[in-house]
């Protein structure tokens, strides 16, 4: 079951109960000026300005978050803000405690001739409390290994994964998105939804984008929540779940 409202991310946070989401999982606008010329991502005079409306929604985010559950937001270092978002807003949340780092890398898209390519995004994965769900036996993968070096035997099942996943969108695939112009992979959004949640719980995404959320929370049997104020990206990510889910 999927819920996708066509409004403001904070008027929508502030219609939902406390602690009734089981995991945030969200990609707000950089502050960078990529937004396919929408100008949903430079609609702020200054850094300052940005990191102010930041603070109100993920102070609204931990609010509406479960103890125990995670709040994970996708971000950038390509600049200071997002390292400035972690420090200053992030960590000044009692209730949240940091965890580790999602690292995304892709080898496609446009690259510099003269540097090495940027072709990463980050998550900060934010626990509310020390203790959180983490369902290791539903995200581990094949060992390259295959057996104990130390005893000798066979690894009965595999290992979890590191920090860093390195998927590519590909664009002949169904789940391929090219209206939009930040869309995330949906097999790791799967992998983080199925480490987090359970079977039946709730997904909030107040930034939906294109759905790709909400397309794997179904295929991983979750419910899905979330806004999307722009009122094309709205109408165009609720045809494509209907699509493809």
């Amino acid at each position: 079951m999927f819920k996708i409202a066509n409004e403001d991310c904070v008027k929508f946070l502030k219609t939902l109960p406390d602690e009734s989401i089981d995991l945030v999982l969200t990609d707000p606008p950089y502050f960078i000026g990529f937004d396919g010329g929408k100008g949903w991502d430079r609609q702020w005079k200054n850094e300052s300005q940005y990191l102010e409306w930041c603070q109100e929604w993920t102070k609204e985010c931990a609010r509406v978050l479960k103890p125990g559950r995670m709040l994970c937001v996708w971000g950038t270092l390509k600049t200071d803000t997002f390292l400035k978002y972690k420090l200053q807003i992030l960590n000044e949340i009692p209730e949240l405690k940091g965890q580790n780092e999602i690292v995304w890398s892709y080898n496609w898209g446009g690259r510099s001739k003269n540097n090495f390519a940027r072709k990463h995004e980050y998550l900060w994965c934010y626990s509310k409390g020390e203790n959180f769900l983490f369902n290791a036996d539903d995200v581990r993968v094949e060992r390259k290994m295959k057996t104990n070096i130390r005893n000798g035997q066979s690894f009965e099942k595999g290992t979890i994964p590191t920090c860093v996943w390195e998927k590519n969108n590909h664009t002949t695939s169904v789940d391929f998105c090219g209206w939009h112009p930040t869309t995330k992979n949906i097999d790791i959004l799967e992998r983080i939804i199925r480490a987090y949640t359970n079977p039946g719980d709730t997904v909030l995404d107040i930034f939906m984008g294109s759905g790709s959320t909400a397309i794997a929370a179904e295929r991983c049997e979750r419910n899905c929540i979330g806004s999307e104020m722009d009122p094309e990206y709205y109408s165009k990510s609720l045809e494509r779940l209907r699509e493809i889910v």
